[in-house]
């Protein structure tokens, strides 16, 4: 098993079990107890799991938003799908603003090798895409938000108010028929708007977790948004579907 994929299943279970000791861990999957601690060193040190002694304990996380490194290894596989499915929405030579979060960051990822223009809210993608020859990149100001990596503020707005995009990839943290699109924190919701209002159109991606969850900040209505891509069965999706919303599966 490679180290990423070990460390994912790692991740899943200290967090899905509470506390599970080392050598439980080593003989599941199947490595020495060496590699285990090794790779435990390391979610620790992106706040994933804590470590005690010949044991790793679920992380300590708010009630409202996980952090980043925790949200990465969860539905990693889901979101991988989304973020191809929504590369192949968008053609050679579109103007792409993409939010932050872990689903658009594998939006990022699935539009390497792209000729694309793409300003990324997510630091971490833009410097994924940093040295890419065939994506035309653009930095966007604002403050960047501790943990999550992302841009928010006034100055990340500015960049709304004088471009103008093809697309929006929309990051959420809660979709529902009621509520509509909602984020954590409200300094986000207003560059998203912001966002929205300036784009052609609206993609949100949203993996099954967030179908039916509303958070503290409103975005936009159902109505603001063209598209949702997700791994959302039909059951989680039929509400939305009957306001009009189309849906795409992955």
């Amino acid at each position: 098993m490679k180290a990423k994929a070990r460390r994912r299943v790692l991740a899943e279970a200290v967090n899905g079990r509470g506390s599970v000791p080392v050598n439980e861990l080593a003989a599941e999957l199947g490595c020495s107890e060496m590699t285990v601690r090794r790779d435990l060193d390391l979610l620790e040190r992106d706040g994933v799991v804590r470590r005690v002694h010949g044991s790793a304990l679920a992380a300590s996380l708010r009630a409202d938003e996980k952090p980043y490194v925790v949200r990465a290894f969860e539905g990693a596989e889901a979101k991988e799908r989304i973020g191809i499915a929504v590369a192949a929405l968008i053609g050679d030579g579109e103007t792409v603003a993409l939010d932050a979060g872990t689903t658009a960051a594998e939006v990022g990822r699935a539009l390497r090798g792209r000729p694309v223009t793409v300003m990324p809210l997510g630091i971490r993608t833009l410097v994924d895409l940093a040295y890419d020859d065939h994506v035309r990149l653009i930095a966007p100001g604002g403050d960047v938000r501790t943990g999550e990596l992302v841009v928010t503020g006034d100055l990340a707005e500015v960049a709304f108010e004088r471009l103008r995009f093809d697309t929006f990839v929309l990051g959420v943290c809660g979709i529902d028929e009621v509520n509509g699109v909602t984020t954590h924190v409200p300094a986000d919701a207003r560059v998203k708007r912001a966002a929205v209002a300036s784009c052609g159109r609206t993609i949100a991606v949203a993996d099954r977790s967030k179908l039916g969850e509303v958070a503290f900040a409103h975005v936009c209505p159902l109505s603001a948004v063209d598209r949702l891509v997700t791994d959302a069965p039909p059951s989680a999706t039929a509400q939305l579907e009957a306001l009009g919303l189309t849906v795409e599966r992955v």
